[in-house]
């Protein structure tokens, strides 16, 4: 199993102001994505499933951003600085708890497409408490500092490099949990301490790496990795072709045995005479309506919308108010334990940000009736995600376009549903013809 990873994000990226003054560092976009998505994504290309990610300044945007990290294949946990700077060691420090025995640790502004499982095979032959990967880079990136020799880093010094030093630190290490035994907590401590400390100790093993790094920690280092990350794997790139991607990269990553809990749901629901009513705003009303026609005719399940009824609901949103309008639609219709509540949602319902409040009271409605409730949404969730008994979080790959996908994938995922053999109760009209004629065509 791969260490988790600490991502060390909590800088407050001077060297890129005035990009920096509104947002960290690690969301600059790069190749039309904020930058740490694309370092997420090679994490779980390398086999990563875990991830710790030390926050300071302006964290709290990432965290909004990235949620848990349903959508990138990526668990995500966040630990932040406070009020009071604890530096790259210190944060580790104070993440601790959350990492085992070991974990890896990079930046969050680097870039390094190496092969994280030999990296930790590594590591674990050489039990030492910590490794270092390490790139001969001639003096070229930048200012080596790093002795390395037989498998080991003999001297580490980022303030007093000598002329005898041909490697420099690659930006990923691994370190026991032990280490930091030594340390004090809630102090400000160095990551390059640490390394030190250890490589004096002997303590220090290494990995050499024969690809280069990319970062974004400058200004020319982030217009590198644009120009890498732009036109790595997509010489003729056109906004269609992205699209499409990113589309079939969702479609790999739904969670397809969530939606065969709703189907076993659905089928119990239609078993003990119960009825569906379709909830979603915007888009995922639009989805309601044509998944009531779809489940009522092809799955005989009784379905409804209340989005379908405009006079009821402006009536209601006149009289009484947005935010319930759905919740006393659903008491009229007298919601019973047998019944199923399915939200299409983009977010989910959050009524600290209200987004979309009427989900959210409609959703507390009916749990305290008993009602079965589903979903399909997308980002992290939202409140449909906490409360749901199945629910289909829409992977996230590309944070500016959430919205078409996830909108696209709840079509995809209910005409899954009603096609499934377990749902699936009369033919959809082309299929029939075109079997009748096959028929046919074989009798003559």
């Amino acid at each position: 199993m791969r260490l988790p990873v600490a991502i060390l994000a909590g800088g407050l990226g001077s060297r890129l102001r005035p990009l920096t003054e509104t947002i960290p560092k690690c969301l600059i976009e790069v190749a039309g994505r904020p930058f740490i998505i694309h370092q997420l994504e090679l994490l779980r290309r390398k086999g990563i499933e875990r991830a710790v990610l030390c926050l300071g300044y302006l964290g709290s945007m990432v965290e909004d951003l990235l949620g848990r990290g349903n959508g990138l294949g990526v668990q995500l946990q966040y630990v932040f600085d406070g009020s009071v700077l604890l530096g790259t060691g210190g944060a580790l420090r104070k993440a601790l708890p959350l990492f085992g025995d070991a974990f890896f640790v990079l930046y969050g502004d680097s870039y390094l497409d190496v092969d994280y499982a030999a990296v930790q095979a590594q590591f674990e032959r050489s039990n030492r408490l910590g490794l270092m990967t390490v790139f001969r880079n001639h003096r070229k990136w930048d200012a080596s500092n790093v002795l390395f020799a037989n498998g080991q880093i003999m001297r580490y010094s980022k303030d007093s490099p000598s002329p005898e030093m041909q490697h420099i630190d690659y930006g990923l290490g691994i370190l026991r949990s032990e280490v930091f035994s030594r340390l004090e907590s809630h102090q400000m401590w160095d990551l390059a301490d640490i390394y030190e400390d250890l490589a004096e100790r002997g303590q220090l093993a290494a990995f050499e790496v024969t690809r280069r790094f990319y970062e974004i920690g400058s200004p020319p280092g982030l217009e590198e990795t644009r120009s890498y990350l732009s036109s790595r794997g997509r010489p003729e790139c056109c906004f269609a072709q992205t699209y499409l991607s990113e589309a079939r990269q969702i479609m790999e990553q739904i969670d397809t045995a969530e939606i065969e809990h709703i189907a076993e749901l659905l089928v119990e629901v239609r078993g003990q005479g119960g009825r569906i009513f379709f909830l979603g705003v915007g888009g995922g009303a639009g989805n309601c309506s044509h998944a009531v026609n779809d489940f009522r005719k092809l799955a005989g399940i009784e379905s409804y919308a209340p989005t379908d009824n405009v006079s009821e609901l402006t009536a209601r949103t006149n009289d009484e108010g947005w935010e319930t309008v759905f919740e006393s639609w659903l008491r009229t219709s007298r919601l019973r334990p047998q019944d199923m509540v399915f939200v299409f949602s983009v977010g989910g319902g959050d009524l600290e940000h209200n987004i979309s409040p009427n989900l959210v009271r409609a959703l507390q409605f009916a749990r305290e009736v008993g009602a079965w409730i589903v979903g399909v949404v997308g980002r992290d969730g939202g409140y449909t995600a906490k409360v749901a008994d199945a629910c289909v979080v829409i992977p996230t790959v590309n944070p500016n376009t959430v919205t078409p996908h996830t909108e696209s994938c709840q079509a995809v995922v209910w005409h899954l549903l009603v096609s499934h053999p377990a749902i699936k109760g009369m033919p959809t009209k082309w299929e029939s013809v075109s079997s009748d004629v096959e028929s046919r065509l074989c009798r003559s």
